[in-house]
């Protein structure tokens, strides 16, 4: 009795996932925008992450003093450019 339900179960999942597949490639707008809005969340998730990674790097290095080599590097660099 429990190995019938189980294979009852098990066909009704396959059936769901048939029914899923066959509506998803069948309209391929909402294919096209579901993937346009998975691109623009995974651009804006990594744009933010590099944001937040880059300003936490700049206030530790603004608080340990910096770098001396890449510091006299930076300040070389801002002093030849020219200013307003």
């Amino acid at each position: 009795m429990l190995n019938e339900m189980e294979q009852k179960e098990k066909v009704d999942r396959v059936e769901r996932l048939i029914t899923a597949l066959d509506r998803a490639y069948h309209r391929p707008g909402l294919l096209v925008w579901r993937g346009f809005l998975i691109g623009l969340a995974s651009g804006l998730g990594a744009t933010i992450g590099a944001a937040i990674v880059l300003a936490l790097l700049g206030f530790l290095l603004r608080e340990f003093g910096g770098l001396p080599v890449i510091g006299n590097w930076l300040n070389s660099i801002s002093n030849s450019l020219p200013t307003r």
